[in-house]
């Protein structure tokens, strides 16, 4: 059964929307329900199931994470059981041409690679920046701009090593140093300010004594 569908680098796709007319009109007993399987903050797993006469006639399963693309950051749950209605239509046979994906699916995956290559160019560009400068912040120990250039990168692993890589061996030995260096001083700082709290405590206890003999 081919419906209209619409090419993409020279295979063809069909709309879930035509895939499920399809359904609606030549299968008056059927119907379609949707299962959340997973579904957090992050991504959502849904399974479409397609029944005629209250028997089941097929399944489809979709995946789908919220930060992949513009549209999902709004709406992948959405977009989610659209993608399984779609494989699961296709499954049982509706809108098969080339692929069991829909345009739906196939177009949207395209949009998220897209976005994907936007952050990888954006990351290089940024891992690049800060290598330089973080290379020349070293050369001059210039410790003000080695702090703010760290901190540009925290919590991005992957944006962590491209900068490394920007880095020769010895400005990687001279952060680890520097790391280490710095550990150090926060150890000694915590007795310190143990030893002085310590040492207030004793004050103030001996003071309190003092009052009560006083009294």
């Amino acid at each position: 059964m081919e419906l209209d569908s619409i090419p993409i680098k020279g295979k063809k796709y069909v709309l879930v929307k035509t895939r499920l007319q399809y359904f609606r009109e030549h299968y008056k007993n059927g119907k379609i329900e949707t299962e959340i399987l997973h579904f957090d903050s992050e991504s959502v797993m849904i399974k479409a199931s397609a029944y005629v006469d209250d028997t089941l006639v097929a399944t489809g399963i979709a995946h789908e994470v919220k930060d992949a693309s513009y549209i999902n950051k709004t709406s992948f749950v959405e977009v989610c059981e659209t993608s399984a209605i779609g494989r699961c239509l296709g499954i049982m046979g509706i809108g098969i041409t080339d692929s069991v994906a829909t345009w739906d699916e196939v177009n949207n995956a395209q949009k998220q690679q897209e976005a994907m290559e936007k952050v990888d160019e954006l990351r290089n560009y940024k891992a690049n920046t800060i290598g330089s400068l973080l290379f020349n912040a070293i050369n001059e120990e210039d410790e003000e701009s080695i702090v703010e250039l760290l901190s540009e990168m925290r919590g991005d692993k992957e944006l962590k090593r491209l900068v490394r890589d920007e880095l020769t061996p010895e400005h990687l030995h001279y952060l680890a140093d520097r790391k280490e260096r710095l550990a150090e001083e926060r150890k000694t700082k915590k007795v310190e300010k143990i030893a002085k709290n310590q040492e207030f405590a004793k004050v103030w206890a001996a003071e309190e004594k003092t009052k009560e003999l006083i009294a």
